[in-house]
């Protein structure tokens, strides 16, 4: 074992070579790691739930978060492995075989990485278009995250020549070289993720906006698709800590910060794109019977005592058809008799708006009841009948 102060001489004063924060950044990366699991694993019970599982209740992106998970945890698997090498520990602390692993650990994270991201964001797009229909916007960010992964692996595997300089530069600085400064590809690539996650964040607020709905429920459901700005925030951070890494020879210590905010990036991103999936599991965890319980406990009005009479109405009116049908009344055949045939065809539109027949009073109740995000839904309903009638 050649210790790496032979070959960039010992450390500066002033550094403490006992500090190590290896413990803290693998304690970060495995709870947000889970957490992402967890959220994928609640998304697929909540597709497949009610009756015997289907999997034909799943969607595309539903797929590729799930797919997702896979680089994820090669991910944690490499961030963990770094750490017993010594990322999080001062480079002096290292050994010439130590580093050469490193760097070999660190090309594959960067790989792996850009994978990763170009998976989450297609989910995601998919998303946006089994919900708004396709778009100008929508294609341009696909083609912009696939641009952006294409450019970012080749720019990768190009920069160095030949690639395995990357890391075998440490015990022999001659035997190749880089095509441009790999530090600029950190930036370049960093940078572009930031500006391709803008662009997707944006594309249904425009569609959400055109909706004939309350000001207040396009701002909150916009704000729940906009939950994915915290991606942004931390690819922005991520970005920031990049920029220590210029010049900088205390490679270990430097880039740990790095190694973990780029393994938080993908587990947000996964956790924000279950977020709209998991809204039962969001209202059951909610307990709006409780909710309204205490309120009623609190506030005794008649503005909640008409929340109750909704909520019981909504209960009983919950066990008959969906389409508020009475059921057909079987006591008027004989026995023995061929009951009428029926044919009913339904089509259900999403109405922006309340039904004219609800007062601004009923309005402000079934707010409260369910929520500021409610959408009044209308059923049309064609009905056609044929009797057989029989003679005797």
């Amino acid at each position: 074992m050649v210790s790496i102060q032979k070959v960039i001489g010992p450390a500066p004063l002033g550094v403490d070579l006992s500090a190590d924060r290896t413990k803290t950044d693998n304690a970060v990366v495995i709870s947000l790691s889970g957490l992402a699991v967890i959220a994928v694993v609640i998304r697929f019970y909540v597709r497949l739930k009610g009756g015997k599982p289907d999997l034909r209740k799943l969607h595309l992106d539903d797929c590729l978060v799930a797919v997702a998970l896979i680089p994820l945890i090669a991910l944690l698997a490499i961030a963990l492995l770094g750490g017993h090498y010594g990322m999080g520990k001062h480079i002096w602390l290292t050994t010439v075989e130590d580093m050469i692993i490193m760097k070999k650990i660190l090309f594959s994270y960067l790989f792996i990485y850009i994978f990763e991201l170009f998976i989450v964001k297609i989910s995601l797009l998919m998303f946006y278009r089994r919900i708004f229909g396709s778009s100008g916007s929508y294609w341009i960010c696909v083609i912009l995250a696939s641009g952006w992964t294409t450019g970012s692996m080749i720019a990768l595997l190009t920069c160095p020549s030949p690639v395995s300089y990357f890391w075998s530069e440490i015990s022999n600085s001659g035997g190749g070289h880089y095509r441009y400064d790999f530090y600029n590809y950190y930036i370049g690539n960093a940078a572009s993720n930031v500006v391709t996650d803008f662009f997707i964040l944006l594309v249904p607020i425009p569609v959400i906006w055109r909706l004939k709905m309350r000001f207040t429920q396009k701002i909150m459901v916009s704000g729940v698709l906009l939950l994915g700005i915290f991606v942004c925030a931390i690819s922005i951070v991520r970005l920031h800590y990049i920029t220590f890494l210029k010049n900088n020879i205390d490679l270990t210590w430097t880039i740990s910060s790095v190694y973990v905010w780029s393994t938080l990036e993908p587990c947000i991103a996964i956790i924000c794109a279950c977020l709209p999936a998991l809204q039962p599991v969001i209202q059951s965890a909610m307990k709006l019977e409780y909710i309204i319980h205490i309120r009623t406990n609190l506030h005794p009005s008649k503005r909640a005592r008409e929340v109750l009479r909704l909520q019981k109405h909504f209960s009983n009116t919950s066990n008959s058809s969906s389409h508020g049908l009475r059921p057909m009344d079987t006591s008027i055949f004989r026995p023995g008799s061929v009951e009428p045939s029926a044919e009913i065809e339904t089509h259900c539109a999403p109405v922006n708006t309340a039904s004219p027949k609800h007062s601004p009073k009923v309005k402000k109740t079934l707010e409260e009841y369910l929520g500021p995000m409610y959408i009044m839904v209308q059923h049309d309903v064609e009905w056609s009948e044929t009797h057989v009638h029989i003679v005797e």
